[in-house]
């Protein structure tokens, strides 16, 4: 007979499939049902929750939306952190160097005819999608969600909360964006701190809000046939004084949430995560045990970068585990500090700044503070030849110097390249075979920043199309952003570019996901494609996966 002729790997391939055909069709059955179902959304925005405050607080009904979603506790909201910006770029998935919107409490200098609302796109995309909008900000929805169908601005939190129940069991409803601002109200006025038992039980409301939303969604007489997804987030954190400063890390990091059937549900850390083009990535260097040396590269003959009078270097590293006194930043040869050309390195568990002239004048000047904690830091040094040295560390002067240098001394390195993990030979042993951590946000200027403007811009992405009042002598940006290749591009427009030389090298998300990410998330589930005119800054975090018959946990 035929099947005489069919060797044992033959019967195993045909066993194997007709075994799978099962699993196929009923996997392929339960993808069509998803697919038909109707796509609807509800998106809380809420102002004031700092990023560790949902851990702390009782939380069962965000807790529930959290175990099917993609997430990140500790997302960007980006700068500067307050409601009026949060919610722009929230709403318009552009940060604030786009949208226009960095007064406190204020619209003015918005672009959302450039940069429309996401509901102004859904309305456009699919006139038929019903979009409410409760809010307790007037302007969110005269000027960003103008479009929606229904809108409605109350005083209190209670009120919006009424409302969006209500509106959330219409049978025709389709997108619900909902704000609540008592978070950020009752931090303004105790701190935005979990020793505070009023700002605790200001989040814990939010929570029950969350809950009676779910519910009311659930018991739709026709949910069966929905399909649901549910965003949170906060649109900006909070100082323990309860004063806006716009720019620290407890404004910025921010709980952000977006949960659904067709998400991920994991937990995102940037770390575990690919480098995504456009997004705010960095570059870790590694020690490779072979002893190859990593670093980056740029090259400063005949450029403003050689022999710099005046300058201010600034970037944000995460000290991986180092020893001895590796170069971070340098253009000398660092075997010896009395030759010329100047190295940020490492001292001890903290670092400084050694320059010399061609004369063999030497300084160092070191921070006080521990940098290798596993935390992020922003370190600058600014240095006037003749008049001062001063070195930053998270916008905190920690030390300073005044010069002995001449107007005609050469401060210039020998060597044609400044080095990120490395000195200017690019052979330094000392920690072989390299300094070891993460870079982002590398900047110098040919001039002296003052303390104010360090303050004011260290957190600010984008550097190049802001307002800084030195941005003529900026000659060095390098943002890390970039995910392949040997090129690392800077941005300053003066086109001094950086080489990756080593392979011990890593590139991925500086935040796992942002402010920015809601509404790309919001069109995709939808079913709305983002146009690559639109300029928006967020990712799609779909699953590649079309359907999964297991949903796990990791």
């Amino acid at each position: 007979m035929w099947f005489d002729y069919i060797n044992n790997n033959d019967m195993k391939r045909i066993f194997k499939y007709v075994c799978l055909l099962p699993v196929v069709l009923f996997t392929m059955q339960v993808a069509m049902a998803q697919q038909a179902k109707t796509k609807k959304i509800l998106v809380i925005g809420v102002d004031g929750i700092i990023n560790t405050a949902i851990d702390y607080a009782a939380t069962p009904g965000i807790d529930k939306i959290t175990a099917d979603a993609s997430y990140s506790m500790n997302g960007y909201g980006g700068v500067p952190a307050y409601s009026s910006s949060g919610w722009s770029t929230m709403l318009t998935g552009v940060s604030a160097d786009k949208h226009g919107v960095t007064i406190n409490k204020s619209y003015t200098g918005n672009k959302f005819s450039q940069y429309p609302s996401v509901v102004n796109r859904i309305k456009s995309a699919a006139s038929s999608i019903v979009v409410a909008s409760v809010v307790r900000t007037p302007e969110i929805n005269t000027l960003l969600n103008q479009a929606a169908d229904h809108k409605f601005q109350y005083a209190t939190d209670e009120e919006v909360y009424n409302k969006a129940t209500e509106l959330v069991k219409q049978a025709d409803m389709g997108a619900v964006f909902v704000q609540f601002s008592s978070p950020a109200e009752v931090g303004q006025e105790v701190g935005f701190q979990l020793r505070q038992a009023r700002y605790v039980i200001a989040i814990q409301k939010i929570d029950e809000y969350v809950a009676g939303l779910h519910a009311a969604i659930e018991a739709r007489s026709t949910y069966a046939n929905e399909d649901w997804n549910i965003f949170f987030a906060s649109t900006h954190g909070g100082t323990e004084s309860g004063v806006p400063q716009s720019t620290t890390p407890e404004e910025i990091n921010v709980p952000v949430i977006l949960s659904g059937g067709e998400l991920d549900n994991k937990e995102l850390v940037g770390t575990a995560l690919a480098p995504r083009e456009g997004a705010d990535n960095i570059l870790t260097i590694n020690k490779a045990s072979s002893g190859e040396r990593t670093y980056v590269r740029v090259p400063i003959k005949g450029t403003a970068l050689q022999g710099m009078n005046r300058f201010t270097i600034e970037t944000w590293v995460k000290a991986g585990a180092n020893t001895s006194d590796p170069s971070i930043i340098g253009d000398k040869n660092w075997d010896s500090g009395g030759l010329p050309g100047y190295t940020i390195c490492r001292s001890g568990s903290t670092w400084k700044i050694n320059i010399a002239n061609q004369k063999s004048e030497r300084y160092d000047i070191g921070s006080t503070k521990a940098l290798e904690d596993g935390n992020w830091h922003h370190l600058a040094v600014t240095f006037d030849k003749t008049k001062t040295c001063a070195v930053y560390q998270d916008g905190v002067k920690v030390a300073e110097s005044t010069l002995i240098y001449k107007d005609a001394d050469n401060m210039a390195s020998p060597y044609d390249y400044l080095c990120l993990a490395q000195d200017g030979t690019q052979t330094y042993g000392g920690g072989a075979p390299n300094w070891a951590g993460s870079f982002n946000e590398v900047r110098i200027w040919t001039d002296v920043l003052s303390t104010a403007t360090i303050q004011k811009y260290m957190y600010l992405r984008n550097i190049e199309n802001s307002d800084h009042p030195n941005l003529a002598s900026l000659n060095l940006y390098l943002k890390m952003d970039d995910v392949r290749g040997t090129v690392v591009r800077d941005y300053s427009g003066k086109g001094n570019n950086g080489e990756l030389v080593g392979t011990a090298n890593e590139r991925h998300p500086y935040y796992p996901i942002g402010l920015t990410d809601v509404s790309v998330n919001i069109l995709s589930h939808l079913g709305i494609r983002a146009d690559g005119t639109w300029g928006l800054e967020g990712s799609v975090l779909k699953s590649n996966v079309p359907y999964r018959l297991f949903k796990v946990n990791n």
